[in-house]
């Protein structure tokens, strides 16, 4: 699909969870995983558990361990504290996160991600495992337990988040074809062209300028919301019935003229998502006040860091 209409942006917000689990968990995953395997054992048998050989010189689990502690041992150190914190403050309200909630909310990232191959490319490209992602829905679970059961959810307020982030909750996908110009005068001279007749695809390739999309004719191909620069997108989805052609519309790209070939589903309304708008919502109350509940929870709790007093 052509980059001269496609919002480069797309996959950064797609993939949010991910990204915010990959932040998370790949500082977490090496320091943590080590400090979890040094306890219990002594410096000398992690000083004998050769872990690679170079020219037959070797690499110690201990090396290793001291190199992970050198280079992420604090931050990781950090997220396993916050997460004990977490942990803490659950059992003394009385709040679970059950494994088949974990399953529920991995399933919906799969769903947002578009399938399990998506999904299984996503933990790959990011090098995390099932495993740390499980972890780490456990540990947002029950951060959202805590702090969403304070977060108003009445219709007023739901349907207020969801008018401002319709976009969010439309799952329909679109096919249309474009040819895009310099300037608007010439895109008005296309569009008249096509009002008498013309034919798109011919135009396209004699005059678009986009080198993606002008030798099919000016195909995009299906694409869904979030894909496409914002005004592009507004056109295709909230202007255009099936086998319009637009106005001349206007992006960073240039000047575009559109025709909408085909739209999946149906646009949504407040009813028919009201249960994903009522998680988002409180998603986002409790992203907000995140930050500063864990802060206020390290502030009060008695925690001692050995690895702070080492760089102190």
């Amino acid at each position: 699909m052509s980059n001269k209409v496609r919002n480069t942006a797309t996959y950064v917000t797609t993939t949010t969870v991910v990204v915010s689990v990959v932040i998370s968990l790949l500082v977490a995953g090496a320091g943590g995983y080590l400090i979890g395997q040094r306890v219990g054992q002594s410096s000398a048998k992690l000083e004998s558990a050769v872990v690679a050989t170079v020219n037959n010189e070797k690499i110690s689990k201990l090396d290793l361990y001291n190199r992970m502690i050198r280079d992420n041992g604090t931050s990781a150190l950090d997220e396993m504290i916050q997460e004990k914190l977490v942990d803490q403050e659950a059992a003394k309200l009385g709040v679970a996160v059950t494994a088949i909630e974990i399953d529920a909310e991995i399933t919906k990232i799969k769903t947002r991600l578009g399938g399990e191959d998506a999904f299984q490319a996503a933990l790959g490209q990011n090098g995390i495992t099932l495993d740390q992602l499980k972890q780490y829905q456990a540990f947002q679970l029950k951060i959202t337990r805590i702090l969403g059961k304070d977060v108003k959810t009445d219709d007023e307020t739901l349907k207020t988040f969801f008018t401002e982030n319709t976009a969010s909750f439309d799952k329909r996908e679109a096919k249309a074809r474009h040819i895009l110009v310099e300037t608007e005068d010439e895109a008005k001279a296309i569009k008249a062209d096509l009002d008498k007749g013309g034919d798109f695809a011919t135009i396209a390739k004699a005059k678009s300028t986009d080198p993606g999309s002008k030798e099919q004719g000016g195909d995009l191909g299906t694409f869904k919301r979030g894909d496409m620069v914002a005004e592009f997108e507004d056109a295709v989805f909230n202007k255009l019935k099936k086998n319009e052609i637009s106005a001349p519309v206007k992006t960073t790209h240039g000047w575009h003229v559109i025709q909408l070939i085909d739209m999946s589903g149906t646009a949504p309304t407040f009813e028919s998502v009201k249960t994903d708008v009522k998680d988002a919502y409180v998603s986002s109350q409790v992203s907000e006040k995140a930050q500063t509940w864990l802060a206020d929870l390290k502030d009060k709790a008695k925690i001692e860091n050995t690895l702070e007093k080492k760089e102190s």
